[in-house]
């Protein structure tokens, strides 16, 4: 069943939708009319009112940008340079096409025909050097084993999702991946400094982002005043230049990471570590399907626990977790979580010192988390802990851990044998 035109969108997909008609000149019903169509041939949405409005938020971003870029030819979209520091990123790459995945799959299990009949699914077979979708020929040759990038296996079939292209149905690939990266910045043209998402796709999701140093970026423009989600083309990472040339000489010292990330007077994304239960209740999303979205913070404190020795962990995808736990006078230690692809690449227990080299540091050390706030209830009172996305340790008041020296035999002096 598909939707009428009289149905009502969320309220952030109709502002969005609304500005994309004012400037196209059309009216609110058209501009719902073609994110409908865009919805139906990117991913296979038939009646997009009965979608989750968190997906149909997501969704309706995505519209505005690629239909305001498309006369910009290729796949690279305008950009416009954002200037700041990376914080944070997520540890683990998010499918966008799982939804769609699902859905097709599961009308293709309990009903084969149906699924074929709407266009959903197609199954493969190899005829005479080539694929073949539905019975019809491909120009993609079979190649050994390997399958076409649009196809997967299920039980003992060969499938892939279709789409509606140009009125034809055409596979699309099983999986879009990204990943968000976390900035502390703003636009180079000016305003206010605060965290921005920038989702990355391709192998910008797999780059090296130095944290904690001042960088320039180039971003596509957000749509909308109160956007947070930065959008990038996919050589993203090629682009970013590490740099605080565009500071004026008497604001580099305070554009260091150390006075930047708990400066309240410059943004306001800092919290105090005996604020944060507090806090949790007044930045915690939810959306119009119920779907909460924890707060992503930053806060300080002094660590109290630390074992560098990880823990099993089933849910996270290298199978270890590491944590530590962190203080201030008058407030209880609170836990921070590091997953093992932040421990492994951010080396997330050692900082580097004065002369550059990393050490291990120590309990009472001092660290910035930039992480994802959560609570639990624990003794009749609700307990905050952090999903640590960015550990920052100002080298100045780090306690360097002992044994870190120099242990080789000729520290001593002669050769030793």
């Amino acid at each position: 069943m598909t939707d009428t035109p009289t149905q009502t969108w969320p309220e952030d997909v109709t502002d969005r939708l609304k500005g994309y008609a004012e400037k196209h000149s059309i009216s609110l019903e058209e501009a719902g009319a073609r994110f409908s169509k865009w919805l139906k041939a990117e991913f296979e949405v038939d009646a997009p009112h009965s979608e989750d409005p968190f997906y149909l938020s997501q969704w309706s971003e995505q519209f505005v940008i690629e239909e305001r870029n498309n006369s910009g030819g290729g796949s690279t979209r305008d950009t416009v340079t954002y200037v700041g520091m990376f914080v944070g990123i997520e540890d683990s790459e998010r499918d966008g096409r799982k939804g769609v995945y699902d859905k097709a799959l599961t009308m293709f299990r309990n009903n084969r025909d149906r699924a074929i009949d709407e266009g959903l699914i197609g199954i493969l077979t190899a005829k005479e050097g080539l694929w073949h979708i539905n019975g019809q020929p491909t120009e993609d040759r079979v190649k050994g084993s390997d399958l076409p990038w649009y196809g997967f296996e299920n039980d003992d079939m060969l499938l892939c999702l279709l789409a509606n292209r140009d009125g034809e149905r055409k596979p699309m690939a099983p999986t879009s991946f990204s990943r968000k990266a976390y900035f502390l910045g703003s636009p180079e043209s000016g305003g206010d400094i605060k965290m921005w998402s920038i989702n990355l796709q391709g192998d910008a999701m797999k780059a090296t982002y130095t944290k904690w140093e001042a960088c320039k970026i180039q971003v596509i423009a957000p749509s909308r005043a109160d956007q947070d989600l930065l959008y990038t083309n996919r050589n993203f990472h090629e682009t970013v230049e590490y740099t605080d040339a565009w500071l004026p000489e008497h604001l580099r010292q305070a554009f260091s990471a150390e006075r930047l990330l708990v400066n309240t007077k410059m943004h306001h994304e800092y919290a105090e570590l005996s604020e944060l239960v507090e806090v949790h209740g007044d930045r915690t999303v939810t959306t119009a399907s119920g779907y909460t979205v924890n707060p992503l913070v930053i806060t300080s404190g002094y660590v109290t626990y630390l074992n560098r020795d990880h823990m099993n962990s089933e849910y996270d995808p290298t199978g270890r977790t590491y944590r530590l736990s962190i203080a201030r006078q008058g407030v209880d230690p609170v836990t921070v979580w590091v997953s093992g692809r932040m421990h492994d690449e951010d080396r997330v227990f050692e900082y580097r010192d004065r002369n550059g080299e990393m050490r291990q540091y120590d309990e009472k050390t001092q660290v910035i988390v930039v992480g994802r706030l959560r609570l639990k209830p624990y003794n009749n009172e609700m307990q905050a802990s952090l999903t640590a996305l960015g550990i920052y340790i100002p080298p100045r008041t780090a306690r360097p851990a002992g044994g870190s020296g120099d242990t080789s035999l000729s520290q001593f002096g002669g050769n030793q044998e």
